[in-house]
């Protein structure tokens, strides 16, 4: 696992076939999302895992919007 000291977030990273998806925890929600073709966490800079972060927190939003969205109908 990776952690972000600003951001606190814990996030996994994980191969399964030709791709690598990032799985993390947000306000209790378990989110996870595939990284993008080619991207490889084990040789990427370290920056992109802030916008990685960054990411996962805007699925959540979006996940939360959506099951609002979907309660109310």
């Amino acid at each position: 696992m990776t952690k972000n000291s600003q951001l606190n977030n814990e996030v996994l990273f994980q191969k399964l076939g030709n791709r690598w998806y990032v799985f993390s925890e947000v306000e209790n929600d378990f989110i996870y999302s595939p990284l993008p073709e080619g991207v490889n966490p084990k040789t990427t800079k370290l920056e992109l895992f802030e916008v990685i972060e960054n990411h996962i927190i805007r699925v959540s939003q979006h996940m939360k919007k959506t099951d609002s969205k979907n309660a109310a109908a």
